[in-house]
């Protein structure tokens, strides 16, 4: 993704050096970004945040706990939940139910769709929802790692991520929405 001298060269303060980190990683954390904003003034505001972060830490990353991509990855998604707890829109439900194992056709059915079907969905789910979602299902943390990040238990974060499975598969994956979101089985 980026030249370890690249990363060199900022930590000693090279404006270049920075201009290049930015035009290099820019559009990977907003992919990122855009999943967890959908107003453009948010992602706007949530890309300063984040490489403002990454300027200021960049000193910190070592590259024998991983690599570079992963480091900006977990800050960016870091950036954004701080982000959402600032501007108080990240509502988790924490009354708990019994979550029984999520019938394997929905989980397959999402692994069907595309990149810009999986946004659209996106888009109208919940924000509490969205948020386990993307956690867990596209960024990979455990529901203990959620559980930490988001200030709630592991069990919450289960439960959240079998309500947004439920919201799926309510509103997405049915005739009337596979109609409405141009999504094709």
């Amino acid at each position: 993704m980026i030249a370890n001298s690249t990363i060199s060269q900022c930590v000693k303060g090279d404006q270049q050096a920075y201009s290049l980190l930015y035009c290099t990683c820019a559009p990977y954390i907003f992919t990122i970004i855009k999943n967890y904003f959908t107003p453009e003034d948010d992602r706007k505001d949530a890309m300063q945040e984040v490489f403002a972060q990454i300027f200021l830490s960049i000193q910190n990353f070592d590259e024998a706990k991983g690599s570079f991509k992963s480091w900006i990855s977990k800050i960016t998604v870091y950036q954004c939940i701080a982000i959402l707890r600032k501007k108080d829109k990240l509502q988790i439900s924490y009354h708990l139910e019994v979550v029984e194992e999520e019938n394997y056709d929905t989980l397959e059915s999402l692994e069907k769709l595309s990149v810009s079907d999986l946004e659209k969905m996106l888009v109208d789910m919940p924000l509490g929802y969205k948020t386990i979602f993307l956690l867990s299902v596209i960024d990979e943390y455990s529901h203990k790692e959620i559980g930490e990040l988001l200030g709630i238990s592991p069990e919450t974060s289960r439960s959240q991520l079998f309500r947004a499975i439920k919201w799926i598969k309510s509103n997405i994956i049915n005739d009337i929405n596979i109609m409405r979101y141009g999504i094709l089985q």
